[in-house]
């Protein structure tokens, strides 16, 4: 892209803006207000963690118990640092890479639910969800302008969720698999109110009731819920994502050449022999002038001259 060639549209105490600099100001503006929303929802979280005791050393030592048993089964990388209950969060959730702490909602829920939902969290961890979220999140924060960035975002969501109800699904007995469903269906029910969670978190549930029922229906596989499409939704997301970088748009920009009707003779100028003994002027090897009748003016008479009926 040219910007020195750019047609300027106003200024701003003497900086000159093109369209360039103005459509580069709003993809950064848009970029800073994503990563300042994204911080302050995370610093929300982040600061209420101190406040609220561990849950893996209260409750009669049950969530200890519970976290202890999965980690026997089912080991992973790094445990959880923290389990906390809050009312700041309406659906269980994990935070955290390096030291990842499960939220849980301020509700009732018995020690079978709670095995679930830990080893729901505890799968995305074990699974390492959360370099795809980092993955997805990088490119929405570049490509906020684009909406199947937004779609693939959130038919990855969707994948990873799946993914963690078929550990959690599979974990249990068959005669104990109901549960599972029905604590899934609780959570969805008990989410009165859309709460902002910051971008990366990894969610229990959904307050989206499609969501859920779909999920239900996955695991049970009494009705099909359209697996494949789900995949071949992310996949065209994807195509479309790359796609839209194939195609750059820039401003159009007018050869100064031709303005007010004055040309200037460049080395690229020539003259095409007519079969009337006229001749067609074009200068920079592109623009049409017009007709020469009289080739002898001393500013063109040095220019080549090519036969046009032997042009290839």
């Amino acid at each position: 892209m040219d910007f020195c060639n750019e047609q300027v549209l106003f200024m701003i105490r003497h900086i000159a803006v093109t369209p360039s600099i103005l459509f580069l100001s709003v993809w950064i503006g848009g970029i800073v207000c994503i990563v300042c929303s994204t911080v302050r929802n995370y610093m929300r979280l982040y600061r209420i963690i101190p406040r609220f005791p561990d849950l893996a050393d209260d409750s009669g030592g049950k969530v200890s118990a519970i976290l202890t048993a999965i980690y026997n089964t089912n080991p992973i990388r790094r445990p959880v640092k923290k389990v906390i209950r809050t009312r700041f969060v309406n659906t269980p959730c994990v935070i955290g890479f390096f030291s990842p702490v499960i939220f849980l909602p301020d509700s009732d829920f018995t020690q079978e639910e709670l095995y679930c939902i830990l080893f729901h969290e505890l799968s995305h961890l074990r699974h390492m969800d959360f370099i795809w979220m980092l993955f997805a999140e990088i490119l929405r924060v570049l490509n906020w302008w684009n909406p199947f960035v937004i779609l693939l975002r959130k038919r990855l969501s969707d994948i990873l969720e799946y993914h963690a109800d078929n550990a959690t699904f599979s974990s249990l007995p068959p005669t104990r698999r109901t549960l599972y469903l029905d604590c899934l269906i609780k959570v969805a029910r008990s989410q009165q109110r859309k709460q902002p969670l910051p971008a990366m978190t990894l969610p229990f549930s959904k307050s989206s009731p499609g969501s859920t029922t779909c999920r239900v229906l996955r695991l049970i596989n009494t009705e099909s819920c359209r697996s494949f499409t789900n995949y071949f939704i992310t996949g065209i997301a994807v195509l479309m994502l790359f796609a839209s970088t194939l195609f750059i748009f820039e401003p159009a920009w007018k050869s100064e050449n031709g303005a007010n009707g004055i040309y200037y003779i460049t080395d690229d100028s020539y003259l095409l022999a007519r079969t009337d003994g006229t001749y067609e002027f074009y200068i920079d090897d592109e623009h049409y002038v017009g007709i020469i009748t009289n080739r002898n003016l001393e500013e063109i008479r040095d220019l080549p001259v090519y036969d046009k009926n032997n042009l290839d």
